[in-house]
């Protein structure tokens, strides 16, 4: 019972309920039971005005139930375990006049608010009191109670849940919504094939509604996601903003429940409003989805066959409703990101740099550079001024004064001033929906405008959507949307990429380069393959000017690609009798990426490749096989797909609501088509569209026959892939007593890729299913305890590899450089037995709801095992090949996930709340038949989780060699062999396995986010914390070999080994001449340099205000975010070394400013 504690609260009861508080004053209520604050209905708003949050007694448990079940104890210690809150409850004061001496009675009577007839049976129970009652036949029920206020709940089968408050003596009109009527007013959760109310679910399902959603802001939906799913793990190595060259997909960095294949392209599934969409998941407006749902075992993503073995993400539009007033929404998001902070990165200063080039030229390692003749390879501009000095053609003054000016120069601020900016994203959406008895309709326009952080990368994509659904006919409903995408993006060509750290030798910067001279005006380096003094000599001036100005190649180079993506989705549902639906649906998808890669003649690319080929005497340029002109290199990807379904749902349940089945089955019918046509014109005119012709099959000489022969690149690539699915399904569930729920699925698919034999070519997948409501058994007089739900899964999901075929694949490579005549290559070998891969998962769930739903959340531990993995398993050579593609591979995954949702404080109009998301994996290569012969191979550097596979170990695991320390004597890196200490490192690294050693995972094992979310009035403030722990990396370091040919420093120079007595307090190597290729690689693999990636950070914050009574609008919510803030609380290494980016260029920090208006 609520407590009134001040003035106004009591005049709002006088007004709403004057009857009831002449009835309470005669009362003196001696002990009240307080029930948890709820939140009610609108039409008791009035009532709801006088809450305000009090203490409370909790009920005391009744003597029949202590000691009943010993296991209600163990549970409720377990769920408590993850509460981070304690609540104290303690009693006060009753009031005067809410007494209750004798008792009271509440009546009233239960009806549908779809007919308004009577409903019977209706289970009534007052909050807080042992009573209840069911309703009578005409609907009316009549229920004595303690108090003069509370709390009553109504529940039916078929009909939503309602609880509301009530008077004592006060009359009760109460509207059950059935739930055929109210499935988007309560949490239902979408298959793609069917939605399901998720309280009767018995698989894994992880709903994202839509105020989730838009609590964060992206472009696209998987920004959205991050952090706001216990099961996907997104990889920071790349970005969603800027559109990846030649890639009509975005990098695959999304992993559910950890990784499930071996080889080929793996593509997570998305599902866009019930099929498969085919295009790329960036091009879908997120403002045009109303719901994302998760599908995590196979239970729930088995309906999918063998596109949902590595889990399933369904995307569920907006759509209009029956009856609604139309609904003009416009929603506006300005983001502002900071440069990318390349200051971040490992870096050796001009002065170290310098430092170690005069040493490497003291010891003679540039004479064959500065003295060959043949390749002309380059060198840095001091080595040059080192050369002429040593040459007589420099004096030691301008040397000095030269070199010395160098070491004041910084090459990251000239790429920060003129190639890097603040990106600038604009999204602009605006839809119009409503509807009457007959027809429903949702029209949505959205545009996005961004500058991304290169200066020479913009993308705009524009959307446009519209959905109708009608009731032309009694019992049929026919559904039609399109949507269409089209995206502008530019970026620079694929040849000639400007930004810091790349460059055409393969190598990075010297750190003393000067982009622009002191007037801020363009200067050219010398930082490409061929050197200087042979460009500016060779062909006697007539050969095309060979400079590279990098900040003239913005505007000399681009790649623009356009994709285009059309979807058309129409349905039609039939009820052919009360129980039983079919459905019909026919879905087309036409994604379309066009790219043109263009390099200007005034590009240094262009200009390099025609006088690569030309060819010259003393006196003229004789023959130029790449004609004078721009350089254009068309690529057109298409991919079409069409899909029909015919598809039946049955539902039924017994008189008396103890019994409900639903059924569902049907078939599905696939064609995905892709295509690429790609070529290249050489001599070509953006202004006409012209080119000239181009000899692609002889072979000219490189350089005037200083680098061999070779043919011109034709860029001709052909391509034609076609695949074919058939599927047969079915899905039963099973309902009794709204307690126990029994479901099960099958499926039979079938390909054109896979197997010979009718008896391959059928995959059955299967999946089954329990669920157990044991609150509605144990627990269903202790009111501290509102769901208590178990839930078992087990089955087999699929996945068509379609990178690999059971049939030969031959390319064809065009003609033979010296025959003319055509030829290919077998890629393949034919494999009669290859199959689908198989995902077998077993999920154990438990969901739960305690303190009136104060804590509540979901508990998930499963298994996934994937079988027949398709990759590469070695042969007898003799046989033609090196390998055969098979079914080789199994990998086992464990790991469990928890979702919490607490509420911490409720009082009057100000509440905070919490959601814990903590989720652990751990997948292991059971079975890998490809083995290396050498640890070197095993033991992977970059930074990333990648590398080689090995039985027995996690995808992905950290293999590193022994460290002995430096030897105190030189301060050379020590490891071990056999047994002993050795410098040994060809033995080391390329002896037995037994020479590394297992470090740990490369991915992390655990992630966890927590966010706080506070509300007061219409503000709302929520910031987000994340954790990654249990894995481990390589870090960089100074490596002299990398230094030596790629032009690669880093700040650990100063930290090497000097002189004896420094390996107490240094692990890098002392500096050794001549080079060693070996000792670096030893170093570069040893343990010294793994480093544990284990932080926690604060990612991203969340402000948003709802003006109360906006004048030109129904309503208006202003929204600020600020994502990858970046700030981490602790780390475990103790370097300036951020895990989540490795090294890696951080994500910049973002800040959004948005405003959601409804007219």
């Amino acid at each position: 019972m609520k407590h009134r504690s001040n003035l106004m609260a009591a005049l709002l009861d006088k007004v709403a309920y004057p009857a009831a508080i002449k009835d309470a004053a005669n009362n003196n209520l001696k002990k009240v039971q307080y029930p948890w604050d709820k939140k009610y209905p609108f039409d008791c708003i009035v009532y709801s005005l006088r809450q305000m949050m009090s203490a409370c007694t909790p009920v005391p448990m009744p003597k029949s139930v202590k000691g009943m079940f010993s296991i209600r104890t163990i549970l409720i210690l377990f769920l408590m375990m993850f509460s981070f809150h304690m609540f104290s409850l303690s009693a006060q004061t009753p009031r005067k006049d809410s007494g209750a001496e004798g008792l009271l009675s509440v009546s009233g009577t239960v009806v549908s608010s779809i007919d308004g007839k009577p409903i019977q049976g209706v289970s009534i129970r007052v909050d807080g009191e042992k009573g209840r009652t069911s309703s009578n036949k005409d609907g009316s029920f009549s229920l004595q109670v303690a108090n003069p206020k509370g709390t009553v709940s109504f529940s039916h089968m078929g009909y939503k849940r309602l609880a509301m408050p009530y008077v004592a003596g006060v009359s009760m009109q109460v509207k059950l919504i059935p739930i055929e009527n109210q499935l988007d007013e309560v949490e239902v959760v979408s298959t793609g094939y069917q939605k399901i109310p998720k309280e009767r679910a018995t698989g894994s399902f992880e709903l994202i509604n839509n105020k989730i959603l838009n609590k964060r802001v992206g472009g696209n939906i998987l920004d959205r996601l991050e952090n706001a799913s216990v099961s996907l793990r997104i990889d920071k190595d790349y970005q969603f903003s800027d559109r990846s060259p030649y890639n009509a997909t975005p990098p695959n960095n999304l992993l559910m429940r950890g990784r499930s294949a071996i080889s080929g392209i793996f593509k997570q599934t998305v599902v866009l409003d019930n099929a498969i969409y085919e295009g790329d998941v960036r091009d879908i407006n997120p403002n045009d989805i109303e719901s994302v749902t998760i599908l995590k075992d196979a239970v729930a993503s088995s309906i999918w066959g063998t596109a949902g073995g590595g889990g399933v993400i369904v995307l569920t539009s907006k759509s209009g409703s029956y009856s609604q007033p139309r609904s003009v929404n416009f929603t506006s998001n300005l983001t502002i990101a900071s440069k990318p902070d390349i200051y971040k990165l490992p870096f050796m200063s001009s002065t170290n740099f310098i430092d170690y080039e005069r040493y490497l030229f003291d010891k003679g390692y540039y004479d064959y550079y500065l003295n060959d003749r043949n390749s002309y390879s380059t060198v840095s501009p001091v080595i040059e001024l080192l050369g002429a000095l040593r040459s007589g053609n420099a004096v030691q003054k301008d040397v000095d004064n030269a070199i010395e000016n160098f070491k004041r120069y910084d090459v990251r601020d000239d790429y920060s001033n003129y190639f890097y900016r603040n990106s600038f994203l604009q999204q602009y959406n605006l839809d119009v929906s409503g509807g009457n008895q007959k027809i429903t309709y949702l029209f949505s326009l959205g545009t996005d405008v961004n500058k991304n952080q290169n200066i020479a990368s913009k993308n705009n994509r524009y959307t446009f959507r519209s959905s109708v659904k009608a009731k032309p006919i009694a019992n049929l409903e026919i559904n039609t949307d399109i949507r269409y995408t089209k995206v502008h993006a530019r970026d620079q060509s694929i040849l000639q990429t400007i930004s810091y750290g790349a460059s055409d030798a393969n190598g990075s910067e010297w750190p003393y380069l000067k982009l622009v001279d002191d007037n801020g005006q363009p200067v050219d380096v010398d930082i490409v393959p061929i050197r200087k003094v042979y460009r500016d000599t060779a062909g006697n001036g007539k050969l095309l000017d060979w400079h590279f100005n990098p900040l003239k190649e913005i505007d000399a180079n681009h790649q623009l690609a356009n994709p285009k993506d059309l979807l058309i989705n129409f349905s039609a549902s039939y009820r052919l009798i009360d129980n039983l639906n079919l459905n019909l649906a026919y879905i087309y998808q036409n994604f379309q990426n066009p790219v043109e890669d263009w390099v200007g003649i005034d590009s240094y690319a262009a200009r390099n490749m025609i006088n690569f080929y030309s060819q010259w005497n003393d006196n003229s340029v004789l023959k130029r096989p790449i004609p004078i002109g721009d350089r254009m290199n068309y690529i057109n990807d298409n991919t079409e797909s069409h899909t029909l379904r015919f598809q039946g749902n049955y539902s039924w349940h017994s008189p008396n609501q103890l019994h409900r089945i639903q059924l569902l089955g049907g078939s599905e019918i696939r064609d995905k088509k892709y295509t690429r046509n790609a070529n290249i014109l050489y001599g070509y005119n953006r202004e006409n569209l012209n080119h000239l012709p181009v000899d692609y099959t002889s072979v000219f000489p490189i350089l005037n026959k200083g680098y061999g022969g070779s043919t011109i690149e034709d860029g001709v690539d052909l391509m034609l892939q076609q695949n074919r699915f058939v599927s047969f399904f079915a899905n039963a569930n099973y309902e009794f007593k709204e307690k126990y729920i029994v479901s099960g699925s099958l499926r039979q698919d079938a390909s054109n890729i896979f197997g010979i034999g009718a008896n391959n070519k059928w995959q059955p997948l299967w999946s089954a299913g329990v669920s157990w409501r044991m609150d509605k058994e144990w627990f269903e007089k202790n009111d501290h305890i509102d769901q208590l739900k178990l839930r078992f899964t087990y089955g087999f999901a699929g996945r068509a590899n379609t990178s690999y075929s059971a049939y030969p694949i031959i390319y064809y490579n065009g003609a033979d450089s010296y025959t003319n005549l055509p030829y290919g290559s077998l890629s393949s070998a034919p494999n009669p037995s290859l199959t689908w891969e198989k995902i077998q998962t077993m999920n154990l769930a438990l969901d739960f709801g305690l303190f009136r739903n104060r804590i509540s959340g979901t508990f998930e531990y499963y298994n996934k095992n994937s079988k027949d993995l398709i990759t590469n398993v070695p042969i007898d050579p003799t046989m033609g090949y090196e390998s055969v593609t098979k079914n080789g591979g199994e990998l086992r995954g464990k790991g469990f996930e928890l979702t919490m949702m607490s509420q911490n404080i409720r009082h009057g109009n100000f509440s905070w709340n919490n959601k814990l998301l903590l989720s652990k994996n751990r997948t292991k290569v059971a079975r890998y038949p490809y083995k290396w012969s050498s640890p070197a191979t095993y033991v992977t550097t970059s930074g990333s989780a990648g590398g080689f596979l090995r039985e027995g170990f996690e995808e992905g695991a950290v293999f590193a060699f022994a460290s002995a320390g430096l030897d105190p004597q030189n301060g050379d890196p020590r490891g071990y062999l056999n047994g002993e200490v050795s410098t040994d490192y060809n033995g080391i690294l390329y002896g037995s396995l037994d020479n590394m050693k297992y470090v740990g995972p490369g991915r992390p094992v655990f992630y966890g986010s927590l966010e706080n979310e506070f509300s007061i009035g219409n503000f709302s403030f929520a910031f987000n914390m994340q954790a990654r722990w249990g894995h481990y990396m390589f870090r960089k370091s100074f490596f002299e070999m990398d230094f030596a040919l790629n032009r690669v420093g880093h700040d650990d120079y100063l930290k090497r080994w000097q002189n004896p007595g420094d390996e107490l307090t240094t692990v890098v190597p002392s500096l050794q001449y001549p080079l060693n290729s070996l000792r670096d690689e030893f170093y570069k693999k040893s343990e010294v340099l793994v480093i544990k990636g284990d932080n926690l950070r604060l990612q991203d914050l969340y402000l948003s205000y709802r003006l109360p009574k906006p004048v030109f609008c129904k309503s208006l919510a202003l929204t600020v975010f600020a994502k990858n803030i970046n700030w981490i609380i602790w780390k475990a290494n103790k370097l300036n070394i951020d895990p989540e980016y490795r090294d890696a260029i951080p994500l910049p920090f973002t800040l959004s400013l948005g405003a959601k208006v409804e007219l």
